[in-house]
């Protein structure tokens, strides 16, 4: 038997070491995989203390959610945190504590992983900044960059710096979006829409190749009102004229030219920087090297562990309530119905808790899961106890729906509500399958039996039920809205038909009491249902085992991935990618979904337009 030549010899060592590698490999990931598990099982809450004299970090990662979501650790795993969140609440209770608190000395803000805040956002920390401030105790800020969000709250610092390679771009709100009826044509799949409310444009996106005259003229206004907002913000933080930001908008390729084309050395011109610096050099010169240093999620456990003790047995309950409104059990992230009256129900039945408050943001959904949460409301409020709605970001269309079942109803001045309206999309393909020669027949017992196949072409009949069903919907909404907030069907009429406010012009039109924070309408509900002594309580599903369990994988696994993939989710998806979510997203607002008869409440100006 002859020996194997050298050339087999050598690929079947090559071989026997790529075998060895894997299973090395393997053992260490499993290694690594239980480490991690073992430190989330065993390791005991560590006891966190501020130092003396400490500085605190505020740097928030991802966006800037009212409620976390229950996170996937997948993409931790892979190195991509790119989907990261920092709730508002957290913020905002340490920027309070840290103001009262002596060990702390000076806040900083580095904002580099922040990306994406909404101007009620916006708006919400930088009161909590500018309280921060009136305790005496300065605030800076340091980017490496910074992006149009990030620089709104970076304004409320004193000092702000950023380095010498940076950029800051004042670019606007608004955007892009995607029309796909010319696909549809070329598809030969018709869209059947059905509404009630001349500016409600859920559906535009499949029916029309452009903004619809009032979609167009709704949404300028919004972002008109919004940008001047954001523009009068930063004007008085820096102790600028608005006209100049508005010219270094304007005019930024111009000024940019002037400015030896660097970006960084006009925003300093501009008076928007203070100084460019490494953040070495601007942390020396600003006396904070090697100072002691803590935190946001480190600050906030010491916090909480103290806050641990009160003992006021009156309690003001707060549920937050974040996402697409949906039937059934939703995890948090998303509203579902029967989660959402299951928590409002323990609230309802729980004795000590003497007021409600619903933090809504969500831009609406199905119509049916609206009222049965709006339903279970009004049952707290027969109850004798007050409810308050506080919006957040977004609460339009099926949260304002909700909304209408409050003793009080709070916003932002930058809050994006109203949008009562009711909409329906029906797509059929009896075009589509005529083109590659598929034709339908068949028999039924009545004219609704073959109707409503969606492969055949909706019948004249159920085309009519249809738009009857949503007329219906929209004229129970109106009589919602008149009956809560005292108006007449025609007034309230004539400030829907789908069109979108601020929080700013809803309070001028009637549509909302109060504008302030969430920590405000808390007090306002104590104040409503007569309590001296009170403290709030946080009302929520409990995890399951296996989701603390990923939440604090997730932690662990925060604190050894690697930040170089937070960038790769972040690309502008590509037009095919682009449909299948906006497919995902507008097809389920078919009111022949899942066999039923259903119609929905949702703003199309809260999902389509970028307000970072």
């Amino acid at each position: 038997m002859s020996k194997p030549s050298l050339i087999r010899r050598g690929f079947g060592a090559i071989g026997r070491f790529i075998d060895a590698l894997r299973t090395l490999l393997g053992r260490l990931i499993f290694l690594f995989i239980l480490v991690v598990i073992a430190l989330v099982l065993f390791a005991g809450p560590a006891v966190v203390r501020v130092p003396q004299g400490a500085t605190l970090v505020l740097a928030p990662k991802g966006t800037i959610v009212e409620q976390r979501a229950v996170a996937n650790p997948l993409p931790m795993l892979l190195g991509v945190n790119a989907l990261a969140s920092t709730v508002l609440q957290d913020i905002v209770d340490v920027l309070a504590a840290a103001a009262a608190d002596e060990r702390v000395e000076t806040l900083v803000l580095e904002l580099d992983e922040l990306t994406a805040i909404s101007p009620v956002h916006i708006e919400t920390i930088g009161a909590a900044l500018e309280r921060f401030k009136a305790s005496g105790k300065p605030v800076l800020a340091y980017g490496s960059a910074f992006t149009q969000a990030q620089y709104a709250l970076a304004s409320h610092a004193d000092t702000i710096a950023m380095h010498p390679m940076g950029n800051l771009l004042l670019s606007g709100y608004g955007g892009n979006q995607l029309f796909f009826a010319g696909l549809m044509e070329r598809l030969k799949v018709t869209i059947h829409v059905f509404r009630a409310g001349t500016h409600k444009a859920a559906a535009e996106q499949f029916s029309r190749s452009d903004l619809s005259p009032e979609a167009r003229e709704n949404n300028q206004q919004l972002v008109d009102e919004f940008w001047a907002q954001y523009l009068q913000r930063v004007a008085d933080n820096r102790g600028l004229g608005i006209e100049q930001l508005r010219a270094y908008s304007d005019n930024f390729a111009t000024l940019l030219r002037a400015a030896d084309n660097s970006m960084s050395q006009l925003a300093l011109r501009q008076g928007l920087v203070d100084s460019l610096d490494s953040k070495q050099a601007f942390y020396l010169d600003m006396g904070q090297e090697g100072r002691p240093r803590i935190e946001l999620n480190r600050y906030l456990q010491a916090v909480r562990s103290a806050d641990s003790t009160e003992t006021a047995e009156a309690r003001v309950g707060l549920i937050v309530a974040q996402g697409t409104i949906a039937l059934g059990e939703q995890q948090p992230g998303l509203i579902g119905a029967d989660s959402l009256v299951s928590l409002i129900r323990q609230a309802r039945r729980d004795e000590a808790i003497k007021a409600l408050v619903l933090r809504l943001d969500t831009p609406g959904g199905v119509a049916l899961a609206s009222e049965f949460i709006r339903e279970e409301l009004q049952r707290v409020r027969d109850a004798g106890k007050p409810v308050v709605v506080s919006m957040g970001s977004t609460a339009a269309s099926g949260g304002y729906w909700i909304a209408t079942a409050a003793d009080q109803v709070w916003a932002s001045a930058s809050t994006v509500t109203g949008s009562i309206g009711v909409i329906g999309m029906v797509p059929s393909f009896e075009n589509t399958l005529a083109e590659i020669g598929i034709s339908t027949d068949g028999v039924g017992t009545t004219p609704l039996s073959r109707g409503g196949d969606l492969l055949s072409g909706l019948s004249p009949e159920m085309a009519d039920i249809l738009q009857a069903n949503v007329d219906d919907g929209y004229s129970r909404f109106l009589q919602l809205v008149a009956d809560s907030r005292g108006m007449s069907i025609e007034q309230v009429d004539a400030l829907a038909q789908g069109k979108v406010w601020s929080g700013a012009r809803a309070l001028e039109l009637g549509l909302v009491d109060t504008l302030g924070e969430l920590d405000q309408a808390v007090a306002a509900a104590a104040e409503l249902a007569g309590l001296e002594d009170w403290q709030r309580e946080e009302i929520f599903e409990p995890l399951s085992p296996g989701e603390v369990f990923l939440q604090q994988l997730i932690t662990e696994l925060g604190g050894v991935s690697s930040s170089l993939g937070s960038h790769a989710l972040l690309a502008i998806k590509d037009p095919i990618e682009e449909l299948w979510s906006q497919l995902s997203r507008k097809m389920q607002l078919s009111p022949l979904r899942a066999g039923s008869l259903q119609i929905f409440t949702l703003c199309d100006f809260c999902l389509g337009v970028n307000l970072n």
